[in-house]
């Protein structure tokens, strides 16, 4: 096995210490957001957090700087970090406005849309295989509902009540991806839609809070008597553009029923009932619908608190309630009056998912600074300062092919396979995450298999080799002749920033005093360091 220049004792350890104290010694210029930009909503929501710091005695951190912000919303909003050129543009654009405007421009983008397809997908069915007839069938449909920004009370209507052929009605691929089974329909549909913890009460009543075996078969008797039928196949995209085939299926329920569940560990037989005990008496062909139409009822307790409790920890890394299906006596909200209000915001605006993430993005809660003060360094739950997160696989993966130039590089290689290529990466990011439950595994922590892969695997070696024509350093080396503009073009790329002075000088100095022979060799170090500091892989 050919040993990667990445193993051999190197000079660049010097260089990774350094870059990782002159990161956290970095001082940023802070951008005040004016109010005149702000949505009214976006103003409510600051007074309940500023109103409940007042009552703690925490001093709020100061805003991000605009690199800061921009890398911050690109991770959250599109799943990557951005372009160097849009950095740049980001940096010298004297607008009072910009934040907001970036906002706008990229909430509904394309790259805003695929990503949040992606979320979706993976809550919804988790992160099964590429290949896999449920998820290709389901991330068109998704699509489609997140780029003409589908009310999200009809987004869930829909996946929950699907009927009919699946090449018509795609929704229906979220049923048979639980092999339109009442357990685990029940078990899942509570925990994403409703942020209710009823998978507990499949065996026994709760131990913890008030849902009883009776509740939870009362929902999955709303789930009984689903048929599917095998029809054809049918050809649509995957989720990379790729003509396919996959299975077609019919999906109705059948008439001839019984109107109850039987469970045998209770010895009885439970009716279709809603969580506040009414009994479900219509027909029983339209009891998903009426399931569905309880659930997304603006007067339901748990809807709306339940996915504004899933953005808002998407955006702040917390949510109000955690864990995010642990809604209940146990785990009380940190903030219920904030929670209450957006979730009435929310439903006043149609259920509308864009407007609620304009109403968090825009707000100086959301852009406050990761850097505490005296006051707030050990907050956890007040939102006194943005909490780091680490990336998500999928956030990782996608700006480790961002920051490596993949494309440019496999395009001069092979440009038939890079989609092949991406998949196969992406594949090995994911397995490490894979533990075969049905919980949702966001975060790529530093792992053993992780390091390995940063220090010697193909996506970094072959995007650190400046004498590989299309490789990153190869271009920077080659678009630029001053070892400043160097510097400052990998760090935009990387960490979506300009070096520091500080960082700029030190680098000269290791680059005159480094013992290469070849002096082009510092700055594969350089890049090597920069893609493993914990500036690259965490949302800060």
């Amino acid at each position: 096995m050919k040993t990667t220049k990445w193993t051999k004792s190197r000079n660049w350890v010097t260089l990774l210490a350094f870059v990782l104290l002159a990161a956290s010694c970095a001082t940023v210029t802070t951008v005040n957001i004016t109010d005149l930009y702000v949505p009214s909503s976006t103003k409510h929501l600051d007074r309940h957090i500023d109103s409940v710091l007042k009552r703690e005695g925490l001093e709020p951190s100061k805003q991000t700087s605009d690199t800061e912000f921009l890398r911050r919303i690109h991770l959250d909003m599109t799943g990557k970090i951005p372009d160097p050129e849009e950095v740049r543009d980001f940096i010298n654009d004297g607008s009072k406005n910009k934040r907001s405007k970036k906002i706008d421009e990229l909430i509904g983008s394309k790259e805003s849309v695929e990503y949040w397809t992606l979320l979706w997908v993976n809550w919804l069915i988790g992160r099964r295989d590429d290949g896999d007839d449920r998820r290709i069938g389901l991330t068109g449909w998704v699509r489609d509902a997140q780029d003409t920004n589908m009310p999200y009370d009809q987004f869930v209507g829909e996946l929950v009540a699907a009927d009919g052929e699946i090449k018509d009605n795609a929704a229906g691929n979220y049923v048979l991806r639980y092999e339109r089974s009442p357990v685990f329909l029940t078990s899942h549909t509570s925990r994403l839609f409703l942020g209710l913890p009823m998978q507990c009460a499949e065996c026994h009543d709760h131990k913890t809070e008030a849902w009883l075996q009776e509740d939870f078969y009362g929902i999955a008797a709303f789930f009984t008597g689903i048929e599917s039928k095998e029809m054809d196949e049918f050809k649509t995209m995957d989720m990379y553009g790729n003509e396919t085939m996959i299975e077609n299926f019919l999906i109705k329920n059948t008439p001839k029923q019984d109107r109850t569940i039987y469970v045998d560990s209770m010895k009885a037989s439970v009716p279709p009932r809603f969580l506040d005990k009414t009994e479900y008496t219509g027909e029983l062909i339209r009891k998903r619908e009426a399931l569905a139409e309880w659930m997304t009822a603006p007067t339901n307790p748990y809807f709306s608190k339940a996915i504004v409790n899933r953005i808002w920890k998407h955006f702040m890394g917390r949510g109000f309630v955690e864990p995010l299906d642990g809604f209940g006596t146990e785990n009380r909200p940190t903030n219920s009056a904030l929670l209450d209000w957006l979730a009435e915001d929310f439903v006043m605006h149609g259920f509308d998912l864009q407007h609620l993430m304009r109403t968090i993005l825009n707000s100086k809660t959301y852009q406050r600074s990761s850097e505490t003060n005296k006051s707030n360094k050990d907050d956890e739950i007040y939102y006194s300062h943005a909490y780091m997160k680490p990336l998500s696989a999928e956030q990782f993966f996608y700006s480790m092919l961002q920051a490596t130039a993949f494309e440019r590089l496999q395009k001069r290689k092979d440009p038939g396979q890079v989609d092949s290529m991406k998949r196969e990466h992406l594949k090995r990011f994911l397995f490490l995450l894979d533990n075969g439950e049905m919980e949702e595994i966001e975060a790529f922590n530093g792992t053993v298999p992780q390091a390995l892969m940063m220090i010697n695997g193909s996506l970094v070696n072959d995007s650190a080799d400046y004498k590989e024509r299309g490789a990153f350093v190869h271009y920077v080396l080659d678009n630029w002749r001053d070892m400043k503009d160097r510097v400052e073009y990998m760090y935009l790329t990387v960490l979506s920033r300009k070096p520091t002075t500080k960082e700029q000088t030190y680098f000269q100095r290791y680059l005159e005093r480094s013992l290469y022979r070849d002096k082009y060799l510092a700055y594969e170090d350089l890049y090597w360091v920069l893609l493993n500091s914990a500036e690259f892989s965490l949302n800060h």
